[in-house]
Parts: structure tokens; C-alpha cells; sequence
């Protein structure tokens, strides 16, 4: 067992600091057209994936995309398309915040609430209740980023201390 591998064991949730976070609304019957920005995730459950495989931009609802920490090129796209008309972008910084699960934790942490598999059949992100957490969940290459709504944050992490563990001692 490596050091890395303690660590993971000892916090297998961690929550992030807040960064910059937009949402995108679409007005309902307004043609958002996956060409406006490259790479578009047009259908509800796609993401954008950034070079280095963050998340850069999530189709989590109908209408409703989560931009997180944005990249100044993909800001400036949904700026110009929220001014053609297309709908509403709105930052949101306070509201959603990243919590890291350790990769050998996520599983088990997360069907202690949802069933993963079920949830994201056929798609990279949705909408969920995490333990009544409001929550975005998205998977990629088997890793999974989480954003849960700030003002949940605590209450999620008090949960998921007390989810039994095998990596702890009886």
C-alpha cells in the first residue's frame, strides 16, 4: 500500500473550494444548435470534455448546461450565444461545489444513495439527489466529478463518514 493509498483512505470525500461556475439556460422552443459552440453537448446527459479531461460543460437537464470554471474561450461562446437570444447565462459561484470521491470510494459511496448504472444509462451526466443532496454527477473513463449544492455540502460529507467502509478497521 503506497502513501497515495492511505491518503485516499483516510478522506474518500473531499470537498473542493468554490471556483467560478456559470449555468446556461435555453428558452424553451429556441433552437440551440450544437455548431453555436464546438463541440456542443446537444442532447440532455453530454459533456464537453476539456484536453485534460475535466468536465467543461454539462447537458445535466433539458435546457439547462453547467459550466464549471469555464475556460475564457467557452465563456465568451456562451456570452455571445445568451446575447443572440438563445437563452440565459447566469453565474452561479456559491451555488454548486466539486466534492473529489477517491476513485476506490466513488462505487461505494455513491450506491449508498443511487444506482449509478441506471442513472447514467446511456449518458455522461444527470441531475440527482445524492443523500437529498441536490447534485450533478458526471462519469468519464470511470472517474466521476460531483457537484453538490453548496448549502448541502456538509451534510453530504457527515453522511458518507458514517457509510460503512472496508478499508477501515472493525
Amino acid at each position: 500500500m503506497s502513501a497515495a493509498d492511505t491518503g485516499s483512505m483516510a478522506t474518500p470525500i473531499t470537498a473542493l473550494p468554490l471556483a467560478a461556475c456559470f449555468e446556461f439556460v435555453a428558452h424553451p422552443g429556441t433552437a440551440v444548435v450544437a455548431d453555436a459552440i464546438s463541440a456542443w453537448p446537444a442532447n440532455p446527459g453530454q459533456v464537453l470534455w476539456d484536453a485534460s479531461g475535466r468536465p467543461a460543460l454539462l447537458h445535466f437537464a433539458p435546457h439547462r448546461w453547467l459550466a464549471p470554471a469555464p475556460a475564457p474561450a467557452l465563456l465568451r461562446e456562451l456570452t455571445s450565444i445568451a446575447r443572440g437570444g438563445c437563452g440565459v447565462l447566469i453565474e452561479v459561484e456559491g451555488k454548486w461545489q466539486e466534492v473529489r470521491i477517491a476513485a476506490e470510494h466513488a462505487r461505494r459511496i455513491l450506491s449508498g444513495s443511487i444506482g449509478v448504472e441506471g442513472i447514467l444509462a446511456g449518458r455522461e451526466c444527470a441531475a440527482i439527489l445524492l443523500f437529498d443532496c441536490p447534485a450533478i454527477l458526471a462519469r468519464h473513463d470511470g472517474a466521476f466529478n460531483v457537484w453538490i449544492a453548496a448549502s448541502f455540502v456538509q451534510s453530504l460529507l457527515a453522511v458518507s463518514a458514517a457509510l460503512p467502509n472496508p478499508y477501515r478497521g472493525a
